[in-house]
């Protein structure tokens, strides 16, 4: 890195790591240090490009605004360089998560083919084509995905000047590879590429009603394709609602029957595994541990985004205190830890009560206190012996004249495993083959016979 880069970041920025190379730009992260947050910062060398046209681009970069589209905080230039300040986006791409995970749920290949179609709806109503679509330009955040890399942006309102095509083998309209003028049904073609790739990932029962719609997408003739993304995304919506949706709870609450009984640890792992399945849930901090905050500061995992934090299917939302607005999520589930405190306007609220005890038999009066105070909710409470202890639980489960739930011994809440998926599958729903969890359960890597 030459000496005018480093002068002109450390103002502002402390360089962390590179982040990858393009055709035309580096990319490094970087720690805005008065603001303590990550940036991205696409590096472009003057020499060789065209000051207007990149200046065009970047502005207009700038303007756009979508949850599915990174934000561009910044445009910079020295006597080398332009900078483009960009938010850091956590997570992988979707070439790289379907390496090492191999499948996906079918529940989240829907909710992926409609955020893409969200996505280039927008797009296309500016209008503007994308042209370059491919796995590695898709990035899988929990259960929302971001598309980067807008260098092939091409506006259809440039009518009259020359057309910069661009494109991939695998992905791009047969018309586009033969150096034809890029249309929208272009585009159409290679949403319909991707969600071809994402149905080969999922482990699920062959549907003609999807692979139907996919076809059409990809037809080689345009005039054969949907006319817009609008029309494939209500198709794909149409066939989401054909599968059912079954009811879900929507407000889980999970409470301690003492302190230190593992409310966070439970909480987070549950949190993890509802994403995995595709059934997309937040954690919300209701307790005063600040515990996210803290497992923020020592480790570079939690990532934060709009207030809330992210780390491989884990969201979770800190206790930020008064003052602080965090954007609204469309998250189905909210999974509330209210550590110890088993507060009855919370409890009143939730569609689900969950009682974490700990499995010390010592502790079965803090337990059956706690019990007694909120046996007012006992319709929608469910109990959780952590960890496994099947006499404690038995003990439990006699006293209160309920079932108790036992869970294991778990290193990493983080992480989704087969005893996760089940243990999920029991507490949340009764198992039967056709219940969600077990459907579910069908398209996950986990559960596929060796």
């Amino acid at each position: 890195m030459n000496d005018t880069l480093t002068h002109f970041l450390s103002d502002k920025y402390r360089l962390i790591r590179p982040l990858g190379n393009g055709a035309f730009s580096t990319v490094y992260l970087a720690r805005h240090q008065s603001l303590e947050s990550d940036r991205a910062i696409k590096i472009i060398p003057k020499s060789g490009t065209d000051r207007l046209t990149v200046l065009s681009e970047a502005r207009l970069l700038k303007s756009l605004h979508h949850p599915g589209i990174p934000i561009i905080y910044d445009i910079e230039e020295d006597d080398e360089n332009f900078y483009l300040v960009e938010e850091f986006i956590q997570g992988e791409s979707l070439e790289q998560l379907l390496l090492h995970q191999q499948t996906i749920s079918l529940r989240l290949f829907y909710r992926f083919a409609i955020q893409l179609c969200d996505i280039f709806s927008y797009l296309h109503s500016l209008p503007l084509l994308y042209q370059d679509l491919k796995p590695a330009h898709i990035i899988v955040c929990g259960n929302q995905i971001k598309l980067i890399d807008f260098g092939s942006l091409y506006s259809l309102t440039n009518e009259g000047n020359s057309v910069k095509i661009f494109g991939n083998a695998t992905y791009s309209a047969p018309e586009v590879l033969q150096k034809n003028p890029p249309t929208i049904q272009s585009d159409v073609y290679s949403v319909g590429k991707i969600l071809e790739y994402l149905y080969s990932h999922t482990d699920s029962p062959f549907s003609k009603a999807t692979q139907h719609i996919i076809q059409h997408a990809i037809n080689p003739n345009p005039a054969l394709r949907y006319e817009t993304v609008e029309a494939l995304k209500a198709e794909i919506q149409q066939e989401l609602s054909n599968v059912g949706h079954p009811h879900l709870y929507q407000s889980i609450v999970v409470f301690g029957a003492f302190c230190g009984s593992g409310t966070t640890h439970f909480s987070i792992s549950l949190t993890s595994t509802l994403n995995y399945m595709g059934l997309s849930c937040y954690y919300a901090e209701k307790n005063d541990s600040n515990a996210l905050l803290k497992m923020q500061a020592c480790s570079d995992s939690l990532r934060e985004r709009d207030g809330f934090l992210y780390y491989k299917w884990f969201v979770g939302l800190p206790k930020y205190g008064p003052g602080i607005v965090v954007p609204t999520s469309d998250a189905q589930i909210v999974i509330s830890d209210a550590g110890s405190d088993a507060d009855p306007e919370l409890l009143a609220s939730a569609d689900l009560i969950i009682m974490v005890c700990g499995s010390a038999p010592w502790r079965i009066p803090d337990i059956t206190e706690q019990f007694n105070l909120v046996k007012l909710f006992s319709h929608k409470l469910k109990i959780v012996c952590n960890p496994k202890q099947p006499q404690v639980s038995m003990l439990l489960a006699r006293t209160f004249g309920m079932p108790v739930y036992s869970y294991f011994a778990d290193g990493d809440p983080f992480a989704v495993s087969r005893d996760k998926l089940d243990f999920a599958a029991e507490l949340l729903e009764q198992k039967g083959r056709n219940s969600l969890f077990s459907r579910l359960k069908r398209h996950c890597l986990f559960f596929r016979k060796p």
